[in-house]
């Protein structure tokens, strides 16, 4: 090795530096992203109430699996929640801030609620209730926690098997050295 090599090469304890600084980076984002992750019933869902003013659920259908509840946050003020059927609503008027959460819903089909006050400029939603839980009209991703995980964790091998193979690619794999 002569000293055009020297410079522009990189040293090994800095490369392995970068590598173990990758891979902690690699399996931290691996346990948030299955920290985040969640699927069928037991976890309640979200629905915004008169987001940022609008006279409108966000999201308006919401689908959900036997099992979940609905949290209910008021984005404005001067609403409820009032289902076509069954007691599981909130009808007195409430502000901006406030929130209440649905016992779970067990009995699958459509649920359909208003906010009295607005009914007539269209303010309605409706909560699906189905096996196989959330699909249209849920902010869960289809991918489960477990499998973004994985994909991580299988990411961080690969980096790491190209890591070294750059490494014995660029300083060889005999360690020996020069008996004297």
């Amino acid at each position: 090795m002569d000293d055009t090599d020297a410079d522009e090469s990189v040293s090994r304890r800095g490369f392995l530096r970068t590598a173990a600084g990758t891979a902690a980076v690699a399996g931290a984002s691996g346990t948030a992203a299955a920290q985040e992750g969640g699927s069928g019933g037991g976890s309640a869902k979200t629905v915004t109430v008169g987001p940022g003013g609008a006279l409108t659920f966000e999201p308006a259908e919401l689908t959900i699996a036997p099992g979940t509840s609905v949290k209910f946050t008021w984005g404005s003020s001067g609403h409820n929640v009032n289902p076509d059927s069954g007691k599981w609503g909130h009808q007195p008027i409430e502000d901006k801030g406030f929130s209440f959460t649905t016992p779970p819903f067990q009995q699958t089909g459509e649920h359909p609620y208003v906010c009295d006050p607005h009914e007539s400029a269209g303010m309605t939603g409706t909560i699906i209730v189905q096996q196989g839980g959330a699909s249209s009209g849920s902010s869960e991703p289809p991918i489960p926690g477990f499998a973004k995980s994985l994909g991580v964790a299988a990411s961080t091998f690969l980096l790491s098997t190209l890591g070294l193979a750059y490494f014995f690619m660029r300083y060889g794999g005999d360690f020996e050295g020069d008996a004297e």
